[in-house]
Formats: structure tokens, sequence, C-alpha cells
């Protein structure tokens, strides 16, 4: 009784002998009377009387409308409909980046393909909403500063495909703990990764061997190792290891990573290897080299891939730095000690940076000689 009482007072509602609910309007045009009507696709009243309101605001705010202009009304609601049916997945967003580089164009293309595949297959263009961007960054496994870069291409990506979001939907909280893991490497974990490692010794990506024998022996960043040159190794009576900028492909993280180390027995034995037939200027590694990553870049997947395949959880590369300081601060090493190997600064003590650069030779090579006991 109620919504046929409902039903007269709005007699622009038609329910039609389907059931599916239309629009009509009464139009009287040059003493001619016409009666336009819009499918509203739907049998369920309530919804069908919100979108008949809505059309009816629209022509009501018009001073005697036209054929056209009730026509137009109702192009740009199918046009709004049509929008919210359009499933994600059936957006070819290469369409939409036609103005953008080859290499932009892929990253734009990356992005949305990577968010609309963690979606479900029914997932609508209008339907999307902060959770499902919530739940495509819990998918993510970069740096904090590409899921960054990520969410400033999602946005992009829903502007030009004509979809007005939310931006706060796309803001990172910034967060207080490091990006790289905390945990170090365990002495299990890096037999398993050294012996994993162990058949590319005389192969063409030997890099493969040496680097995390290196970087276990010595707590050295990935990049510090892998830009190292034959000029940066000293195999003396007090053999060292210079680790600097001092060619325009190198870079440190600060002024502090600018250090020498001094060279245990198993890290002369590697660096012997490496240096051999080869020249002052030549590189350890041969490794390719980008302005962004450094060397770093192919190791850095690699060695991220391989500890996922050994089922090794929550560590990188860089926990191998921390499985050296993590060995030096068990075994008693002061730490100031500890930042001078490093390359750290220490905080605000004034003792820790008068003593940074004053440990002698053998102090450090004892301290270093601590962490080599086991595997090499």
């Amino acid at each position: 009784m109620m919504q046929s009482t409902l039903y007269r007072k709005a007699n622009y509602l038609v329910l039609s002998n389907t059931g599916i609910y239309t629009f009509r309007w009464n139009l009287r045009v040059d003493n001619k009377h016409y009666q336009p009507k819009l499918s509203l696709k739907t049998r369920n009243y309530l919804e069908a009387m919100k979108h008949a309101s809505v059309l009816a605001i629209q022509v009501l705010s018009i001073n005697n409308p036209t054929l056209e202009d009730i026509k137009s009304i109702y192009s740009d609601f199918k046009g709004s409909q049509s929008k919210k049916a359009l499933l994600l997945q059936s957006i070819d967003i290469s369409n939409h980046l036609t103005d953008l580089s080859i290499k932009s164009q892929t990253e734009y293309r990356n992005c949305w393909n990577s968010f609309v595949s963690s979606l479900s297959q029914s997932t609508t263009l209008d339907s999307v909403r902060q959770s499902h961007i919530e739940q495509w960054k819990k998918t993510q496994t970069c740096s904090l500063t590409t899921m960054k870069k990520k969410l400033r291409l999602l946005s992009s990506c829903f502007g030009r495909v004509g979809h007005k979001v939310e931006q706060d939907w796309f803001k990172v909280a910034v967060e207080k703990t490091p990006v790289r893991p905390k945990r170090a490497i365990t002495k299990q974990e890096l037999g398993e990764l050294l012996r994993a490692t162990q058949c590319y010794k005389k192969s063409k990506d030997e890099w493969k061997y040496y680097l995390p024998r290196i970087a276990a022996l010595t707590g050295c960043r990935l990049n510090e190792i892998a830009q190292l040159r034959v000029c940066d190794v000293q195999l003396g009576d007090e053999p060292t290891l210079s680790i600097n900028d001092d060619h325009d492909d190198k870079k440190l993280k600060n002024s502090s990573s600018k250090r020498v180390l001094p060279v245990t027995i198993p890290l002369l034995n590697l660096l012997s290897e490496l240096t051999t037939d080869k020249g002052k200027n030549e590189h350890l590694f041969t490794l390719s080299y980008s302005k962004q990553n450094g060397y770093a870049g192919k190791p850095s997947k690699y060695f991220s891939e391989l500890l996922k395949s050994l089922d090794i959880k929550g560590v990188s590369f860089h926990s191998l730095r921390h499985y050296v300081v993590t060995e030096l601060f068990n075994a008693g090493v002061k730490e100031e000690l500890i930042g001078s190997l490093m390359g750290h600064s220490v905080g605000k003590l004034t003792t820790g940076k008068i003593y940074l650069s004053g440990f002698s030779y053998d102090n450090k090579l004892k301290a270093l000689d601590m962490i080599s006991v086991g595997f090499f």
C-alpha cells in the first residue's frame, strides 16, 4: 500500500510489465506532448526512487527544458551507470598513456596491472575504495620510497581514465622503523646462503660467490663491495681494504662511510683471487652500473630471490651487515670500534667521535678476526 501511494506521487517513475522501473518525464513543446523514457535497470523500488529523484531535480533545475535537454540528462545518466559497471579488468590502461614516454608507459602499466590483479575480477571502477588500495599495498614488498612512487602512479592512472578518487587514499604514513629488516641473518642461515652460492666461484657470475662472503667478513654494504676496484685493495705487510668514493661511479651513504679496513686471512684469500691478473683501475666484479643504484641493482635482486627460494624469511643481503654487528657486539667489542669498522657515526657521544678514527690496525684486525670462525 505504501509503495503504491509513493508511486502515485512520483508520476515520473513507471513500473514496466517486466518489473523494471523506468523514468518518464512529461514535456510539452510547441503544443506537442512528449514522454521521453529512460530505463533505470532495477527492480528495487528504493533504488529506482533514488535515481528518479536525482533525474527529476536535474530536469527541474532547467528553465523551460527542451527535448534535447532531457535527452542530454538521460545520456549523462547512462554514461554514469555504465562507468559504475565498468570492470577494472576491462580497462586497457595503455590507451590512456599514449602521451608518455615508453619508459613511463611501462611504469604506469605495471603499477596499474599489479593493482588490478590484486583485486577480485568483479571489482568495478566505481566500487574502488581505500580498502582496495590498502589491500594492494600489502602485496608490495618494495621500500617506502618506491611505495610512494607507485601510489603516485596509481593515483594518476585513475585520473587518466577520468575517474575521481580521494587523494588521501594514496598517502603513506611515515614509518619510524627502518625499511630494511631489523634482524640479522643467523649462523645457520648464513651457512645455507654460502653453500647455495659455492658453485659460482669459477663462473662468469663469480660475484654471487664473493659478495656474500666479503660482506660476512667485513659488514660492508652491498654497493660498497660491488663498486670495489683493484686499487682499493692493498696486500702488503698490513693488507687493507679501502671503502671510498674516489671515482665518479662510486657513492657512499655518508661521510662516515669512508674508511679503511684491515684484511683478515679469509678475506685476504678472497681478495687475492679477485685481484689476480687485473689492472689497478679495473673493477673486482663485472656488474652493470646505474646512476640510481650504482652497481648493486642486479645483486640486490638476485640475493632477495635466492633468500626467498631458500625460505630464509625476514632478511635481505643487508642482514649480513647486521650479522657482523651482532657478532662483534656479542664478542664484547666496544661500540665505538664497531662504528669505526661499519662506517657509522656514533650518536652525540664526544668520546665516540674522538675514538672513531683512533683505533689501531691491530685492534681492528683482532675484532674482525672474531667473526671469521667456523665458515672460512
